[in-house]
């Protein structure tokens, strides 16, 4: 082999071997959490109740290391996370103070939506809260051919802290209450019964409700640690809430003309509204978000 080769394939080797670490660096992102700094998480709680991470319950370990390095890992996803928070936890943090309901619930309707208004589930639960149509309209939400108010920001969060403290005067511990909310409180409590423990932390679960405490903690510990886990450049800056108005429009009227009166386009009306579901609203007296005063 010529030196020219061999010269040639050490270049090419060298590109391949740092194109690699390359792609390590950008796949697993940030590495300022190490194995010591979960360990002092062994003191993390959810709604007033510490988890348990001892002997007995071992298990508990494993899966807060699963969810914790699953969400701090997804860079991209916790950015979006701190970019969205100015946007609804400012309401949600009050409704829930207002309650009494703890505030570490803020954090379940992340794990439920990512604070996105407009998610649909394959099981067809949608709105930041998630809420199924049955479930909605039993709390009092309007969901028809031409509204949903699963997406109706503020209505759909009152719907979700009431049905959470239903599910908390049921269960008496706010920990099964989350843990309800996922599974389904006839599921839950069947689970309770056939196992005979009292404890979310005690119960052998479906996947899904296994892991679901322990991805709100995950996400809990991520927010509000991420000012020293990440630097400021993989964050950016929030998102800011835009100045709206609220007014009373009566119906039937279509979308188009209620944007034109509104001097809006389509499009801004159904963001702004994304309750909204049909080009026209039905015969009604409709309260509407605008970017201008009715003054």
């Amino acid at each position: 082999m010529s030196l020219r080769f061999l010269l040639f394939g050490l270049i090419a080797a060298s590109v391949v071997i740092a194109g690699v670490w390359a792609l390590s660096d950008i796949a697993l992102g940030p590495s300022r959490l190490d194995a010591e700094d979960i360990v002092e998480l062994a003191r993390v709680e959810f709604a007033w109740e510490p988890v348990p991470f001892g002997d007995e319950h071992y298990f508990n370990r494993e899966k807060f290391e699963r969810e914790l390095s699953i969400t701090y890992f997804a860079t991209y996803q916790v950015r979006l996370y701190h970019k969205r928070l100015p946007l609804y936890f400012w309401h949600i943090e009050k409704k829930l103070a207002q309650a009494w309901v703890p505030d570490d619930f803020k954090y379940l309707a992340i794990a439920e939506s990512a604070l996105i208004n407009t998610a649909v589930s394959s099981a067809s639960a949608g709105g930041i809260w998630q809420f199924i149509p049955e479930t909605a309209r039993r709390y009092g939400l309007r969901v028809d051919e031409f509204v949903d108010e699963r997406f109706h920001f503020e209505k759909a969060t009152d719907a979700a802290i009431a049905y959470l403290s239903d599910l908390h005067q049921k269960f008496d511990d706010w920990t099964l209450a989350a843990a309800a909310y996922n599974r389904g409180e006839n599921g839950l409590q069947r689970a309770l019964d056939a196992q005979g423990v009292d404890s979310y932390y005690d119960l052998y679960l479906n996947e899904e409700t296994s892991r679901y405490i322990f991805r709100i903690l995950a996400i809990k510990y991520v927010l509000e640690n991420r000012d020293t886990l990440y630097e400021a450049h993989e964050l950016g800056e929030p998102f800011s809430k835009p100045e709206t108005h609220t007014i009373m429009v009566e119906g039937p009227i279509d979308i188009a003309t209620l944007g034109r009166d509104l001097g809006l386009s389509y499009a801004s009306v159904k963001f702004l509204n994304p309750w909204i579901l049909s080009d026209r609203l039905p015969e009604w007296v409709w309260e509407i978000r605008t970017l201008h005063s009715s003054k």
